[in-house]
């Protein structure tokens, strides 16, 4: 079966459940460097664009310290306790849907953290491609890359995210827009992006690209 559409989906907050973790392991780090901490889920609506720098500003960490940050969360959210869980039915989505659609990531996590976390549950192989912070150019850019790539229309493209900077690179693109309010960032932040959907599972995701293509 030839496929003509392309699904992309971001990591963190879409298949991984990474909001507490990286709540708790910012707390940890900051009470390490006697540093405040109060941030709680919502100030994940502070975020823009969502990634681990603009959470490091947010939470009040200094900018001289914000690359020891990443590093402390690089190695303790990959492996032990700590390790981030996938959401339920992310799998399933993403077996099924390698299936019948170009099946990539867009994250602004680095590839191999995605690559390795999901080589841990034996779902690499359905991800085509990966386009992570280690690549140069924001989401746009990666999300322009991959239907140059993979030489699909923006029209039969998606980009699921779970933040407002996520609807935005879809938009910058060209592409569709679909949120993810099973993640970061709130259902009404969402809302006020105008996503061309916005789905509260990863059920509703996957039935909306199901045997079937969905509607336009």
């Amino acid at each position: 079966m030839k496929k003509t559409r392309l699904l992309l989906l971001d990591y963190d907050g879409v298949i991984v459940d990474s909001a507490q973790p990286v709540l708790d392991q910012t707390a940890i780090f900051c009470n390490d460097n006697n540093l405040p901490f109060t941030l709680t889920h919502k100030d994940f609506d502070r975020i823009h664009p969502a990634t681990f720098t603009m959470l490091a500003q947010v939470c009040g960490i200094p900018p001289e310290d914000h690359r020891r940050y990443g590093k402390f969360l690089f190695e303790t959210l990959q492996s032990g306790a700590a390790r981030i869980p996938l959401f339920s039915g992310i799998a399933e989505l993403l077996q099924d849907l390698s299936a019948t659609l170009h099946l990539c990531v867009v994250t602004a996590n680095h590839s191999e953290v995605v690559r390795s976390r999901l080589a841990d549950e034996g779902l690499e192989t359905y991800v085509h491609t990966y386009y992570g912070s280690d690549r140069p150019g924001d989401k746009a850019v990666h999300i322009r890359q991959a239907m140059d790539d993979f030489s699909v229309d923006p029209c039969d493209t998606w980009m699921v995210g779970d933040s407002a900077s996520d609807i935005e690179a879809a938009k910058q693109a060209g592409a569709k827009s679909i949120a993810a309010a099973w993640g970061w960032q709130s259902i009404a932040l969402l809302k006020r992006h105008t996503p061309d959907h916005l789905f509260t599972s990863p059920a509703e995701l996957h039935e909306f690209f199901g045997p079937a293509p969905p509607s336009s």
